[in-house]
This record gives C-alpha cells, structure tokens and sequence, in this order.
C-alpha cells in the first residue's frame, strides 16, 4: 500500500511539472502599428526606377503568418511574426521582409525569428542602432517622381554592421505608412550612388 501510494505521488508532482512547463509559454505579439503600416497583401506591387531610367518590379507573391518555437525550456517567448516574400520581375530575384516585435528583417526566419538584416524599426529616436541598422530622421514630406509622400522614415544599413550579410554596400531606405519603401540609395564606391525611386503602386 505504502509503494503505491509513492507511485501515485511521483506520477502526481510529474504530471504537476509538465502543466506548469506549458503554462510558462508566453507569446508576444507583433507591434500593431507595425502590422497596420507594412503588413501588404498578396498581389500588391511597386514599381522602381533608377536615374538611367531603367525599371525594377516587384510583386508580393505570397505571405505566411504565425508564431516562432519556444526557446528551450521556454526561455524566450513565442513571437508572433509575418512573413512577406516579394519577387523582383525584373532582376529575377526573390526576397522577405519579416516583420516581427517593432522590426522588418530582410530574408528573416529561423525557429526564434533570429535570422535576417534589420531594415526598418518602429518606434525608436534618431541615431538608434540596432545590428547594422540606423534610425534616420522622419521627414514631413518628400517629392518623388512628382508624387509627394508623407511622413517618410528614413533607415540605414551600414554593411560592415549586419548581423546577416545581406548587401553589399550601405544604404538608405525611405518607408511611408501604407506605402512601403519609397526610395532606395546604395552607395557603391566603384560604380557610384545608384537611387531607385517609387514609380507606381498598387497596395492590395
């Protein structure tokens, strides 16, 4: 009698450990300004332009949303993520953007989100630097390509900074609310500074 009773009591405080295992999983969710502002569907395109006036497209292809794993014995929580995956028609290369907590990672992933190059936070003040990535000034409005944008925040990648080598020079991006990137200048010091501006669009 007394062996059973301490079987019971073991298979008890076992079973005890595994719920309260599980009930320490904590999920975050993605910053819903962020979602509100960038989170594009299917089928929405942007068309780009250089000063040689050639012409870059690119489509978004499809989107997939969820949770990341938990971090060994629930470490870390499970965040909420969408993934973005564009197709440039023209350069006949594919991409993402992560979006995940605050941020946008560029080719993000992996079990925890860990993956990918920050290229836009939300949130944060000028001069903020996160893993290769600073925070520019908000400029009220800019002219682009005889289209006027508002309220456009200014990103920058510093390429010997990233935390996953993804471009090859620094740049700069341009985001507005709604819109996506709007101007893109890369600073090749052989060949010069190449800038793409937002030609057309349309958000789905």
């Amino acid at each position: 009698m007394k062996n059973t009773v301490f079987i019971f009591l073991i298979l008890m405080i076992s079973s005890c450990e595994k719920d309260d295992s599980v009930s320490q999983v904590k999920y975050a969710y993605l910053n819903e300004t962020l979602r509100t502002n960038f989170a594009f569907n299917k089928g929405s395109y942007w068309v780009y332009q250089n000063s040689t006036n050639e012409i870059d497209s690119v489509v978004l292809i499809n989107s997939k949303t969820g949770f990341t794993s938990p971090c060994p014995r629930n470490q870390c929580a499970k965040n909420e993520f969408i993934e973005l995956n564009f197709s440039s028609v023209t350069k006949k290369t594919s991409y993402n953007h992560y979006l995940m907590s605050n941020y946008i990672k560029y080719n993000g992933g992996g079990d925890w989100g860990e993956d990918g190059q920050p290229v836009y936070i939300s949130e944060k003040e000028s001069n903020f630097e996160f893993n290769g990535l600073i925070v520019g000034k908000t400029l009220d409005s800019l002219m682009i390509l005889n289209t006027m944008y508002y309220n456009i925040e200014k990103m920058s990648v510093r390429a010997e900074r990233q935390f996953q080598k993804e471009f090859k020079y620094n740049r700069d991006l341009y985001f507005v609310p709604s819109v996506g990137v709007v101007r893109q200048v890369i600073y090749d010091p052989v060949n010069g500074t190449e800038t793409w501006d937002l030609k057309n669009y349309r958000i789905e």
